[in-house]
């Protein structure tokens, strides 16, 4: 079962980075780019072929991830007689610029995708049905039971656990008087509420049941939550740099550290998976516009650049800042693996 987990993990992971590719590759052959190769993998290649248009697509012995090669992104090749037209340099800024950024898109794309098949598989929502009564509480002082259903709230009709929240919250210290239904009977109960924090409290939890939400509320909660989404990654990645988070929190972690977070989200069960590979594809997406070659991002900023000064960076100060971002890549992801080994993340801890 483990090994089933460990390997549904490994595609998990690869099919995100594929999906990163395939926008890069599907935008540069809409710029009418000329794309040597595409490849699900690395390592030593198992199988290939080439199509008509000469792009050679394939599988490699190490089915983690996948690339694509594009005619002109590296300025050191030499471009074939003929063929200079398909390069990627020759190509106006704004096909060049959705060609890098089609990466992240599809990688959101890819989320928003998750996301409704996560949401489509049923949530639990809460329910004003009660679950569990907090001893020496107002709930359980004046009465409440597990299975009462809350009903109206001073003759308030409520029909949402938000509803019940809000309108308690509300009367710190207050009497309240509560309508519910317990075993098929309406009755009310009078109970003066806790003050918390200038907030009105009972006592209790509710009952929570899984429902399949319509396909119009799938769509519009599927773009929602990937805009929440983006908007705490964005906020996260502030708060790091600004040394907010401590260093044990957002630690690095290798591609094994990842492919054993992925197993643990399998082990949860196939829905807690999915939207596991949302989030990753969120932050893959995200991760690659930071401003560091050779990252989309850095290409994005060098395209840019470029673009204002009207001509090419220097090539010594283009390699320089291509090995710095190496550097750091490599050197994040040995201190990731070095985690993983002596300090593991544990899903169930977090």
């Amino acid at each position: 079962m483990v090994i089933l987990q460990y390997i549904l993990a490994i595609i998990g992971f690869s099919l995100i980075i594929i999906v990163h590719e395939f926008g890069h590759f599907l935008l540069a052959k809409a710029a009418g780019m000329h794309v040597f190769e595409f490849y699900m993998g690395f390592g030593p290649k198992v199988f290939s072929f080439k199509s008509k248009s000469g792009t050679e697509y394939g599988l490699k012995g190490i089915p983690v991830g996948g690339y694509v090669r594009i005619m002109g992104m590296d300025r050191n090749e030499i471009i074939q007689e003929g063929k200079e037209n398909k390069s990627y340099q020759s190509k106006p800024f704004y096909k060049k610029f959705l060609t890098i950024f089609a990466g992240a898109g599809f990688n959101v794309v890819f989320a928003i995708i998750l996301i409704a098949i996560f949401l489509s598989m049923g949530i639990y929502e809460p329910n004003t049905t009660i679950d569990y009564v907090q001893p020496d509480t107002p709930a359980e002082v004046h009465g409440f039971i597990i299975g009462d259903t809350v009903n109206a709230i001073n003759g308030e009709k409520i029909q949402t656990w938000d509803e019940f929240a809000d309108k308690t919250q509300d009367k710190p210290g207050e009497k309240v008087v509560y309508t519910i239904m317990r075993d098929g009977k309406e009755m009310t109960i009078e109970a003066v509420l806790d003050d918390i924090d200038g907030r009105g409290y009972l006592g209790i939890a509710p009952q929570s049941i899984k429902v399949t939400p319509g396909f119009i509320e799938v769509a519009k909660e599927s773009f929602k939550m990937t805009g929440e989404i983006l908007v705490s990654y964005v906020k996260l990645f502030g708060m790091l740099f600004s040394g907010q988070i401590p260093f044990d929190q957002a630690r690095p972690v290798s591609p094994i550290g990842v492919v054993s977070i992925f197993q643990q989200s399998i082990s949860m069960g196939i829905q807690n998976f999915v939207l596991f590979m949302a989030l990753v594809s969120i932050l893959i997406g995200f991760g690659n516009l930071l401003p560091i070659l050779p990252l989309d991002g850095g290409n994005i900023v060098l395209l840019i650049v470029e673009s204002i000064r009207k001509r090419p960076i220097p090539q010594r100060l283009l390699e320089a800042a291509n090995y710095f971002g190496i550097f750091l890549m490599v050197a994040l992801l040995i201190v990731g693996l070095v985690f993983d080994i002596i300090s593991p993340f544990n899903l169930n801890n977090m």
